[in-house]
């Protein structure tokens, strides 16, 4: 009976050189084909890589596999089925299911002949050379970025790019950045700074790079990648992620980016950034890069001692009010409040006094050391409880799985350990993706250095505008006897 034959042919790029390639292995395949005196069912083929998913040919080749449409596959070598253990393994398990041979022209395997027992170690030996492939890839990639090399192709809005440099654009985008920050920092949100650059019709960066199909309308997300972007400050932070593995979709967050300063000319001074960083970060998760709303000079800012209720402004007398008192009445809380006018002359004072106080300012830099090395030593300590926590956790699952291969416990205890072990492991790897959170976030470590220099660079502090509340207070809080606490950014 002559045997109905299907080839499969694929090439990890789509690029034009890569097309000499495929009809070298359709050839080799009609070769043998024709050679064997067998039938060509159909040539299947990909232009992508076999170590993840998403192939439409090889997708439509197992469908028709296990319609038994063929008898034999044929391909160049098995790298091209797939460099992935998991799904050669799922693959050899359909063909072999429905009778179906494999052939490699490599000559590494031919199940015709009834031999399969390599079928699995080139699987391996192919994941393998994809994996240190991808790592020399990634260590080419680092150390270009350590040189201060800009690694992508596009550069982020107001940049242009040449020989892996950036360079300000000559023209409006520039002051458009500028913009952005200087809205943050006066206490808009990125919703409310989008939505005016829109009404301004400004350019939206697609439309700024020429792309076809630009949309006309800001978008908050896109303010949010600018204030984020630390690259407009003159340094290249790159190499930020990473591919999870070459068998899986999807990107993780690396522990350490590679951050060079200086590389080229900056657009925002780097106190107003740091600012921005530790602004978004105060937000928390739930509003997480959503500036205060400008409603009142102190919004968002001002909370009741007593029931710990946000004030309430009331414009028409310039007083702020406890939320819990206005919204419940007596029963809830006391009919305290406090005049703006008073708050404003209390912060003013206090600010002058920092920065004008030589001894004050000495204890204050040495607050904001002490808290940098604090973090740092509380970084330090856990990293080193995570690579312990880890080890052990390797350990266990080894000494659990040779427990159970060697019959000494059963499936379901097996399962049942393995699972309580996975998820402690899963706990402790999100303690760490906080950790890794913390200190890609240049605010924590960053923004109490320059504070030093921005408590003399506003002088007398003769007015007290949002931007100066969002630079240096976190938090002020009001008794019913008009007691005034305020927790500022270089408090320890």
């Amino acid at each position: 009976m002559t045997k109905r034959v299907a080839g499969y042919k694929r090439v990890s790029t789509t690029l034009e050189s890569q097309e000499t390639s495929m009809v070298a292995q359709e050839d080799l395949f009609i070769k043998t084909i024709v050679d064997r005196g067998w039938t060509l069912v159909e040539i299947y083929s990909d232009s992508l890589t076999a170590t993840k998913g998403n192939r439409p040919g090889f997708e439509k080749m197992v469908r028709d596999a296990k319609e038994k449409k063929f008898d034999v596959i044929i391909a160049k070598e098995l790298s091209r089925l797939a460099r992935n253990i998991g799904t050669s393994a799922d693959f050899k398990k359909i063909i072999m299911s429905n009778d179906i041979d494999i052939i490699t022209l490599d000559g590494a395997i031919d199940t015709t002949k009834g031999d399969v027992s390599k079928y699995g170690l080139y699987a391996w030996i192919y994941e393998e050379e994809s994996r240190r492939t991808s790592n020399r890839i990634k260590t080419s990639f680092r150390t270009s970025a350590e040189k201060g090399r800009y690694l992508k192709g596009e550069a982020p809005y107001g940049f242009d790019v040449s020989d892996g440099k950036l360079y300000p654009r000559e023209d409006d985008s520039v002051s458009v950045v500028q913009l952005i920050y200087k809205m943050y920092l006066e206490g808009h949100g990125r919703d409310s700074i989008a939505k005016y650059l829109t009404s301004q019709m400004v350019e939206t960066p697609a439309m700024s790079k020429g792309k076809k199909n630009a949309g006309t309308v800001w978008h908050g997300t896109t303010v949010m990648v600018i204030l984020r972007n630390r690259h407009y400050i003159g340094d290249l932070e790159q190499c930020k992620e990473t591919s999870k593995d070459i068998t899986l979709v999807g990107r993780k967050k690396l522990k350490e980016s590679v951050v060079v300063e200086n590389t080229h000319e900056g657009i925002i001074s780097r106190a107003d950034y740091f600012s921005v960083q530790d602004m978004i970060k105060n937000r928390g998760l739930k509003t997480l890069g959503r500036a205060t709303p400008k409603k009142s000079l102190f919004g968002d800012l001002l909370y009741c001692s007593d029931c710990s209720s946000k004030f309430w402004f009331i414009k028409k007398s310039k007083t702020y009010f406890c939320g819990g008192y206005k919204k419940h009445g007596t029963s809830y809380c006391s009919k305290h409040k406090i005049k703006e006018e008073e708050l404003i002359e209390v912060i003013k004072a206090d600010l002058r006094k920092y920065a004008s106080d030589n001894a004050n300012q000495e204890q204050i830099h040495a607050l904001i050391e002490k808290r940098v090395k604090k973090l740092e030593t509380k970084s330090k300590q856990f990293e080193k409880s995570y690579e312990m926590k880890k080890a052990k956790h390797k350990d266990a699952k080894g000494n659990l799985i040779l427990r159970y291969t060697g019959g000494d416990i059963t499936k379901s205890e097996y399962d049942l350990a393995s699972e309580v072990l996975d998820n402690q492991m899963i706990e402790l790897e999100k303690q760490m993706a906080k950790l890794i959170a913390s200190e890609n976030d240049v605010s924590l470590k960053k923004s109490f250095e320059y504070l030093k220099s921005q408590l003399t660079s506003y002088g007398d502090f003769d007015e007290i505008t949002r931007e100066v509340l969002n630079r240096f207070i976190s938090k002020v809080v009001v008794s019913e006897n008009e007691t005034i606490e305020i927790t500022y950014k270089f408090s320890v």
